[in-house]
């Protein structure tokens, strides 16, 4: 996602069948079908794969990636054998081993051409690079059962066997719109740049949606609008003038954000499902696990289990402590997660990561997205704990989601939470903090414990205020690590931590400092803990949030 201080921080599905193409399901069957034992999806997902025709991204041309993953969405919405497009200096090749030794998927090397030939797929969708006819042949890849090919390569399908199904070098995204609206899904959209030829095209393609781009326009106002409540735009909108341009927008007509422009491969990973995962670090904390009902049974030395099967009591906290949680920002940023986030030595790929509890935001859209993504992080975590990414479900401003939209969002994000073990949401807002009735819509909810208050510019405005709705906190963040603005650079952060409250029965005894990912690592974190007076310690957000509703009730 997009710098964030600038200030700014980044109907029925009807589908026709495939000339040639065999045994392809709708994704509308993916959609909220049976997750295991019942659970329903929250998004579109493919089927699951038993074999993947693993291709270097690097080793195709521009064209051919659009053929691929177009190739790849349809594949992946009949399971069995699709293809993956690897980049293995980021996490793509972490998320290929999972499939493999975690889920059982069988690999091999091959080459594009072949892998068009076993598909069946016979037909194809002709386009045009530099035009808005790649998002229009992406969108009628998936309306059609037909690959996109780039004028380059026509011949070369006429000589694989393939036949042109429609022309569309002419047109662009208003065009499919007004034409094809009616035969596309109307809760998920995907906006995406016409120069990036590969990523997200395979989940447009498999979840039968519309992909589209024209900056902040009245086309693109048109199009957010025509989504139901609490529908999601996955992709990433034009920025430069603000991501609030376009967020705004969306939030107004209660319609949520996934940044997603830059990610792979989500036909293929959606096709792993679970039913539910737990964070490995919850499991041994014991300021999250309840005290025992009274018993006259003999205590056990044994390990203590997390939830309600352990028997350590949860401990009083240290009247002469102040406590304080690090949490990264941008944890909503799908492609990020996917990308070089798990290697990258500045973020959860530094070797110094379990030095110290630390928080990372996550979506819970990967439960359903990508759960062997999240799976893997959850199995990495022994000491670093999990929250929700701002505004919950997906990125958007709640003051400004209509009222109905919001609750649908709210309750949906519940589900999310319980499924992926998350308790507690970031929110980011404008001048929203004292909105209590905007927070009552999540507080009711038994599965999230809390919120963690960032205001839009700039994050730590409030200075660790607390507001209180449904019994539960609303925390705002005390202060950050920000590279260039005042205040935010870590001998000030040291500073003002060491000087802080030590009365954990009070909600000055408690700060959350967020660390901008873009400008600060775990490195500029760990030099400020380490220069932290023995008084002031360091907890997860989700102990944090749960101890500061305990102990410093209003």
């Amino acid at each position: 996602m997009s710098d964030r201080f600038n200030l700014s921080r980044r109907r029925l599905l009807g589908l026709t069948a495939g000339v040639g193409l065999t045994a392809v399901a709708s994704p509308s069957l993916a959609f909220g079908s049976g997750v295991g034992a019942g659970v329903a999806s929250a998004y579109p997902k493919g089927q699951r794969p038993r074999m993947l025709n693993v291709l270097t991204e690097d080793s195709l041309s521009s064209a051919e990636r659009t053929l691929a993953t177009t190739l790849q969405g349809l594949m992946a919405r009949r399971g069995g054998e699709s293809l993956y497009l690897n980049l293995p200096t980021l996490g793509y090749q972490h998320w290929l081993d999972g499939l493999v030794t975690q889920y059982g998927v069988r690999t091999r090397t091959e080459d594009l051409w072949k892998t068009v030939g076993r598909s069946g797929i016979r037909g194809y969708v002709l386009f045009r690079t530099g035009t808005p006819s790649v998002n229009v042949a992406t969108t009628l890849a998936g309306v059609t059962g037909a690959v996109a090919i780039e004028e380059s390569l026509e011949a070369l399908a006429i000589q694989q066997g393939l036949h042109k199904v429609l022309d569309v070098r002419d047109k662009d995204d208003r065009w499919v719109f007004e034409t094809y609206w009616p035969r596309l899904r109307h809760d998920v959209v995907v906006e995406q740049r016409a120069d990036f030829p590969e990523r997200l095209r395979d989940y447009v393609t498999m979840a039968g949606t519309l992909a589209f781009f024209d900056g902040n326009s009245d086309f693109r106002a048109e199009v957010v609008n025509a989504l139901t409540d609490d529908g999601t735009v996955i992709g990433w909108g034009d920025a430069s003038n603000g991501e609030d341009a376009f967020i705004g927008v969306n939030s107004s007509t209660g319609v949520k954000a996934l940044p997603a422009d830059h990610a792979r491969n989500l036909s293929v990973l959606s096709g792993i499902q679970e039913d539910s995962l737990k964070q490995q670090g919850r499991a041994f904390d014991p300021a999250l696990r309840p005290a025992p009902a009274p018993s006259t049974a003999q205590p056990t030395n044994g390990p203590q289990s997390g939830g309600g099967g352990g028997r350590a009591l949860e401990p009083a906290p240290d009247p002469n402590a102040h406590y304080v949680s690090f949490l990264i920002t941008d944890g909503d940023n799908i492609q990020w997660a996917l990308g070089d986030f798990p290697t990258d030595p500045r973020w959860f790929g530094s070797p110094r990561r379990g030095e110290v509890d630390l928080g990372w935001g996550i979506s819970p859209s990967l439960i359903d997205l990508a759960p062997s993504v999240m799976r893997w992080f959850y199995e990495q975590s022994e000491k670093d704990r999990w929250v929700v990414g701002p505004s919950g479900g997906g990125y958007m401003y709640p003051s400004r989601y209509p009222t109905a939209a919001l609750d649908k969002h709210t309750a949906s994000l519940a589900k999310a939470m319980g499924r992926a073990d998350l308790s507690v949401a970031q929110i980011i807002d404008f001048d929203a903090f004292d909105n209590t009735r905007l927070w009552s819509s999540y507080l009711k909810r038994r599965e999230i414990d809390g919120l963690i208050y960032l205001e839009y510019s700039r994050y730590d405005g409030l200075k660790g205020r607390v507001v209180w709705s449904e019994g539960k906190p609303v925390i705002s963040a005390r202060t950050m690590l920000w590279d260039g603005l005042d205040g935010a650079d870590e001998a000030s952060v040291t500073a003002e931590l060491n000087a802080a409250t030590r009365n954990p029965h009070s909600t000055a005894g408690y700060s959350i400092v967020v660390w901008h990912a873009w400008s600060k690592s775990v490195d500029n974190v760990l030099s400020v803990v380490n220069n932290l007076a023995p008084h002031v310690k360091v907890i997860p957000p989700d102990t944090l949030v749960r101890m500061v509703g305990k102990y410093a009730k209003p």
